[in-house]
């Protein structure tokens, strides 16, 4: 059993289309797969875009967006299928007029996130998967289709909830596992579940690799592929840094320091499944699926090349003991995880304290209100924590633009405002 992720990145125009029947005649073509896949290009992007609008509430903007999603996935049908006429009254009678319905709701009910929101995203995915499956038959597969959300159970919780993976397991074993007996090969969703009370919820952006390790865990999968347009991890951003090297070898532990420290490679709870089953991660390339990409197991690799990350976005949190006393950092950090604050750097000194924290404004406003009036509290956003993993002895330490910095043989961190 194998797990294949596909992302909207490689699913983003019908030429990219073309190459999915030939990635699956490729990879273990004999054993069962559970095709994952994302929204089509920048889908997501598209439904928030009119979800904000409908909740401004925009008609006119609601309509435009509305319809430009539409026909650019209606112009994907027919450069894929022949006789697509079937599949376009398919989609239009099962997702594009409840879609509709639910759009019209929150232009008459304007609501700011939240479910509402996530019932009108989740139309993405399943719209993709329908389009994925269909081409695919037409290519000659034999193929099964489910939809995500009677797999999946979360606890409803937004912007990121929780899976509940008892009943979770109890749906898979029931309803997906038995299309295997009918197909090698069936397609589902990323991103998209469902919580107790059977509403839609999506788990998170970049939820789908989450969705396929999660799958994986409980197929008990022999590996997990995350297919992506670019297909390996780089030591750095390639396009920015031209010592960027790709990168054959990660253990679950050195991946997920990367995606704590901001590579966007994964989504950051991704590995946690995978890890706990010993299932292995590959990511590789969608456009040339025999080059082998990334592989990230229980394995600790050595030699790794200096490793370039950052994290936007955050916000700088000083803090000073007006009294001179020592700042009681036990306390400190238990007054930011009660609002749900995270920090992802700190430095201290006896009277004095730092962290770059990542909050939105209203928590971190919050939190300061209720500072003890003994500390002195200045915040700065934006900022950026720039990170080298592995740092060799000639990395480069910045010159002049860091607010703070910190060295050690494992890593160099320093943070600068954002430009």
């Amino acid at each position: 059993m194998w797990v294949m992720k596909v992302g909207g990145g490689c699913l983003r125009d019908a030429k990219a289309f073309l190459q999915l029947p030939i990635l699956l005649r490729q990879a273990y073509p004999d054993a069962p797969r559970l095709l994952v896949v994302s929204a089509i290009g920048k889908t997501t992007n598209h439904l928030l875009a009119i979800a904000q609008a409908a909740s401004r509430p925009d008609t006119a903007q609601v309509e435009l967006l509305f319809q430009r999603l539409r026909t650019f996935h209606e112009e994907i049908i027919e450069a894929l299928l022949p006789s697509s006429q079937k599949l376009k009254e398919k989609l239009h009678e099962r997702y594009w007029r409840p879609l509709w319905q639910r759009i019209q709701t929150l232009l008459q009910l304007p609501e700011e996130g939240g479910p509402a929101v996530d019932a009108i995203l989740v139309y993405g995915e399943l719209i993709s998967s329908e389009i994925v499956h269909a081409y695919l038959e037409v290519q000659g597969f034999t193929t099964e289709w489910i939809d995500a959300r009677q797999l999946i159970v979360t606890d409803g919780s937004y912007p990121e909830p929780n899976v509940l993976l008892g009943p979770s397991q109890a749906n898979v074993d029931a309803q997906l596992l038995p299309l295997f007996r009918r197909s090698p090969l069936v397609v589902t969703q990323g991103y998209i579940a469902s919580d107790l009370r059977r509403r839609s919820v999506t788990l998170g952006r970049e939820g789908s690799d989450y969705s396929a390790a999660l799958f994986a865990s409980m197929l008990k999968a022999q590996g997990m592929i995350a297919w992506k347009d670019v297909g390996h991890i780089y030591s750095a951003d390639p396009h920015k840094y031209a010592e960027a090297q790709p990168i054959p070898h990660l253990s679950y532990q050195q991946a997920a320091e990367m995606t704590y420290y901001g590579a966007q490679v994964l989504h950051p709870r991704t590995l946690q499944p995978l890890q706990e089953k010993n299932i292995p991660l590959y990511i590789r390339p969608y456009f040339n699926p025999s080059e082998v990409g990334t592989v990230i197991n229980e394995k600790v690799a050595q030699n790794l090349p200096p490793i370039r990350t950052h994290r936007k976005g955050l916000s700088l949190i000083e803090v000073q003991s007006l009294t001179l006393s020592r700042i009681d950092l036990e306390e400190l950090l238990h007054t930011l995880h009660l609002e749900g604050i995270e920090p992802y750097f700190l430095q201290t000194s006896v009277h004095r304290v730092a962290l770059a924290v990542q909050a939105d404004p209203e928590l971190l406003e919050r939190w300061q209100a209720n500072a003890p009036p003994y500390w002195e509290v200045k915040m700065h956003h934006p900022i950026v924590l720039h990170t080298i993993l592995h740092p060799s002895p000639d990395s480069e330490v910045p010159n002049g633009e860091s607010l703070y910095l910190q060295r050690s043989p494992r890593g160099l961190h320093w943070i600068a405002y954002e430009t």
